[in-house]
Formats: structure tokens, C-alpha cells, sequence
């Protein structure tokens, strides 16, 4: 059997990959960046897929992907795109087209991941996987779909990242609403199990699956066993009132603090419990719960690390931006009288001084720009490190006092730039 599964360099979607090839089903991964995916899995067969591109919209574009291809699995999503209209394409408008050109090429079994709480919220997210969900029942194909609930794996990412950051906050632990939301978890790899069978066995034809883990938690349960299982001794919860996390979601849209956004929460609030039996009379796979597998696989540094770099993550960016902010503002805003003699010693180029200061004023205020609102941050990264590296290169060569300033006018480069380097490191997750 060969199987086309879109999304699969994605946090689910690399899980479904590894285990269809497990049972010795070949893949065909459908991506976006082959380069990444196959250093990824080298010995897997990968394709270029974007589904934002308005050439997916039709039923041609798929036909190569299709070629030989005997069912097709898609985990694509996107939770808060930039624009709306990727959340449709990538949602809708490319799976409608995959499934026409399935029914073309005699493709008929289609597993189609979608997610819990999507017939119930109305977020962009929610109504276009709603209705990317309702193309695959309209297709005339055999096809299930799964609405997974909280997946959650041996790593994290997403909302299981935050869940584990919120674990990790010192002093006290925040809470979303009351702390009792309840939630169904469920390992990726149970959830790749799960598809795996119903590839093989066909079961699962025409229905809706809500694929969950063995034990229901509240919101403060799972945060509580995610600390405990970090090592961290228990502190005092504090509630954060609904209406605040709506307020902070609002800000995390405008500066990019994914998943702390107003998606996040609105699909908090929706439902977040599935149909553990349901999935296990279908598939035959038992998903274990989430204390059971933190309780097999014991958390390691890198756990503890990644927790709280998570939440540090934003800081280090605003920190940045804040930098920028005021540097760029004070290059535009000082007589040059104050810098230009120690630059330029003749006060006739007193002129140059002030254009330079214009100049850097402004890239310093774009940069600052840029980091707030979350833009090609792993560029800007780079971006950032030559100009400091720069400054620090030319100040020397200009004024090397600079270095013995009580107050650190270049020795504070230093750290900036270690800071700006670490900043680069966690702005990549894959």
C-alpha cells in the first residue's frame, strides 16, 4: 500500500508518517519544505505540496501526487495563519480539491484529521476545518474523520508546549478560568496507531471519530501532573479570569505569541473531551492517558529546558524589540552634538553625523517594528547580529574608549549578542 499523507514534517503528521512506515506501508509525504523532510526521513519519498497555493485549488494540481497512491491521510492545519484566507485554502479549498481528484484516480480511502470543538466554536479555524470536514463527506469517498482531541507526545508543541510551560512558572501556578475545564488527552503515537488500522483494516468508513486517551482530567490536573513530572514541588494556583486570557489572547495575535492567541483560547473554551471507547471499538487501539505515559517515560533536562525557554521565548523577543525601540528613537532624536565628536573630530561633518544618526535611527525602529509583530524572525535574527556585530567592529576601530566607559557603552554588546543568538535558537522549532 502506498499512502499520501499531507502535513507530514507537522507535529502529528511526522508521528503518522513514521508509523505507517513501521507497519511497511510506503509514504509519500506531501510537504511544503522537502528539503527539511527529507533530511528529516531520508528514506521516505517526499513531494511539494503548498496548499495556500491557489494552483492546489484544482483537482489537476494533485494528480502527480496521486500517481499510484492508494489511500490519502491529511493532518494539515493551520491554527492562526496570518491571513484568514490561508486558513480556507489550506482547510477547504485544497482538501476539496484533493478529494475530487481522488474520486478521479480511484482513490477512494481518505483519513482526514480534523479537530474536537470544531462543530461547536465559530473562529476561522473552526469554521473552515468545519467545512473542510463536511468536502470529505461530500466526496463520495470512503472516508473517516478523526477530531482528535489535546495530542500531546514524548516532546510538545502548540498547546501542549504551553500547557507544560504554564507547569513550569515559578512562585505560583496560573490557571485558565477555574481550573476545571475538562480535558481527554491522547499520544500522537496512539493517535498514529489508530490511523494505521484504519488504513489496514478498513474499518471507520463514513464516520466521525473523536480519538482520546483512557483518563479524563481537569485543566489544573494536567498542569499539576506536567509539574510534578518536571520535578518541581507544587505552588499555589491562581485563577486568570477568562475575560483576561481574552484581553492577552487579543495582544498575542497582534505580536504572533502562538498558540497564546484568541483562536487558543476560543477553542479552550469549546469542547476538549472525545470518545475514548468509540475510537478503541473502531481501531482496536486503547490510547493510555496522560499520567500513565508520563509516568513510563521519565522527564529529562531537555524537558525542564524547553518549559521554560518556552515562556522566556516572547520576553527575549520583546526584550529585542524594546532595544530597538529606544535606540532607534534616541539615533533620531539626539543633536549630534553629543556623538559626532567622537566619530567625526571635525565639526564641519557634524552634517554626515546627523544623517547617519537618521539613517540608523530608522532601520533600528523597522527592526523594532518587525520583532513586535513577529516578522521573518529568524531573518531579522541574523539581521540583528551583523548590525550589533557591525556597530561593536566600527565603534572600536572609531573609539576604542568606547570599551573602557564606565557605564559599558560596547561591553554591553557582549550579551546582546549571546541574547540575540538564543533568540535565533528558539524562534526554530523544526
Amino acid at each position: 500500500m502506498r499512502v499520501l499523507v499531507l502535513g507530514a514534517n507537522g507535529f502529528i503528521g511526522s508521528a503518522v508518517a513514521a508509523a505507517l512506515t513501521e507497519a511497511g506501508t510506503t509514504v509519500r509525504a506531501g510537504v511544503r519544505d522537502v528539503g527539511t523532510f527529507a533530511r528529516r526521513f531520508p528514506a521516505m519519498e517526499a513531494v511539494s505540496v503548498d496548499l495556500r497555493d491557489t494552483a492546489a485549488h484544482d483537482p489537476a494540481y494533485w494528480q502527480p501526487a496521486l500517481q499510484d497512491v492508494d489511500a490519502v491521510v491529511n493532518v494539515a492545519g493551520v491554527l492562526q495563519p496570518r491571513r484568514e484566507a490561508d486558513a480556507w485554502a489550506v482547510h477547504l479549498h485544497a482538501p476539496k480539491a484533493l478529494f475530487a481528484a481522488c474520486a478521479r484516480h480511484g482513490v477512494r480511502r481518505v483519513v482526514h484529521v480534523s479537530a474536537i470543538g470544531v462543530a461547536e466554536a465559530e473562529t476561522v479555524y473552526a469554521r473552515s476545518k468545519r467545512a473542510g470536514d463536511g468536502a470529505a463527506m461530500d466526496s463520495g469517498l470512503d472516508w473517516t474523520i478523526l477530531r482528535p482531541t489535546v495530542v500531546f507526545g514524548d516532546g510538545s508543541y502548540g498547546g501542549t508546549s504551553m500547557l507544560r510551560a504554564v507547569a513550569a512558572i515559578p512562585w505560583v501556578t496560573p490557571l485558565i478560568g477555574d481550573g476545571d475545564t475538562p480535558m481527554d488527552f491522547i499520544h500522537k503515537d496512539d493517535l498514529a496507531a489508530g490511523i494505521v488500522s484504519l488504513l489496514t483494516t478498513g474499518g471507520g468508513s463514513g464516520s466521525v471519530l473523536e480519538p482520546a486517551g483512557a483518563e479524563r482530567l481537569t485543566f489544573r490536573q494536567a498542569v499539576l501532573a506536567y509539574r510534578r513530572w518536571l520535578g518541581l514541588t507544587e505552588r499555589r494556583t491562581v485563577g486568570v479570569p477568562l475575560p483576561l486570557a481574552r484581553a492577552l489572547a487579543r495582544i498575542g495575535d497582534i505580536v504572533r505569541l502562538d498558540p497564546m492567541t484568541t483562536t487558543g483560547i476560543a477553542q479552550f473554551e469549546t469542547r476538549l473531551t472525545g470518545d475514548a471507547a468509540g475510537f478503541a471499538a473502531v481501531t482496536g487501539i486503547r490510547p493510555r492517558g496522560l499520567p500513565a505515559v508520563l509516568a513510563a517515560r521519565p522527564s529529562e533536562s531537555q524537558d525542564l529546558w524547553h518549559a521554560r525557554l518556552y515562556l522566556l521565548r516572547p520576553l527575549i523577543r520583546l526584550a529585542l524589540a524594546l532595544l530597538w525601540l529606544v535606540s532607534g528613537c534616541l539615533g533620531l532624536l539626539t543633536d549630534p552634538a553629543h556623538y559626532s565628536h567622537l566619530l567625526l573630530p571635525d565639526a564641519a561633518d557634524a552634517a554626515i553625523a546627523r544623517v547617519a544618526g537618521v539613517v540608523m535611527g530608522t532601520v533600528d525602529l523597522a527592526i523594532a517594528a518587525a520583532l513586535v509583530f513577529g516578522w521573518r524572525l529568524r531573518t531579522m535574527a541574523a539581521v540583528q547580529f551583523v548590525l550589533v556585530l557591525g556597530y561593536t567592529v566600527g565603534l572600536t576601530a572609531l573609539a576604542p574608549s568606547l570599551w573602557t566607559d564606565p557605564f559599558g557603552a560596547l561591553l554591553k554588546n557582549v550579551p546582546i549578542l549571546a541574547l540575540i543568538a538564543v533568540h535565533r535558537v528558539l524562534e526554530q522549532e523544526r
